[in-house]
């Protein structure tokens, strides 16, 4: 009798430390799979490193994020753009309205990105990117994309494990 009475105190403090840590677990977009949010096809998204917010468009078809970046400056350039990495740069980043602020990164990586275009080469910067309060470092591509309607293109390495796109939800009317 005696060993399930320790059998049943120690259940009873598992189910207690058990019921303490669910709301840490559901505060985290990221705990549990089927809890993954949902954004639309178009959504106000903050580039916390420059305190400025963009209407983005949410690109299930992208990879990699990439955001509008003008006047890059790199610390003693090399020549081909992969040498440049781990090199400090300067840019400034300008959304639909026209506000720009100038940031300063570490290039982190070169991709190489394939479009309609052709290939071309890309810089790789890490930038804190804001959801309604939910905040997410990733790794996003620098791209003049001053002629097109989206200053921000959100891959799917910021949607990752997170969220779900409804692409019914704000359909691109917000700009």
């Amino acid at each position: 009798m005696l060993k399930n009475r320790k059998l049943t105190c120690s259940h009873l403090i598992l189910l207690g430390l058990a019921a303490l840590a669910l709301p840490l677990l559901i505060a985290s977009p990221a705990a549990a799979a089927d809890k993954k949010l949902t954004v639309g096809a178009t959504e106000v998204i903050r580039v916390v490193d420059a305190d400025l917010d963009f209407v983005a468009r949410i690109d299930t078809g992208a990879r990699t994020t990439s955001i509008n970046a003008q006047n890059i400056e790199i610390q003693n350039p090399a020549a081909d753009k992969r040498d440049n990495v781990g090199k400090t740069i300067t840019l400034d980043v300008v959304n639909a309205k026209g506000e720009k602020r100038r940031i300063k990164s570490e290039i982190v990586k070169v991709l190489e990105v394939r479009n309609a275009q052709g290939t071309e080469l890309r810089y790789m910067i890490p930038l804190t990117l804001r959801w309604h309060g939910i905040d997410k470092l990733i790794r996003v591509n620098l791209r003049d994309r001053s002629a097109m309607t989206y200053k921000l293109l959100i891959g799917r390495d910021w949607l990752k494990g997170d969220f779900v796109v409804d692409v019914g939800k704000n359909p691109g009317g917000r700009k």
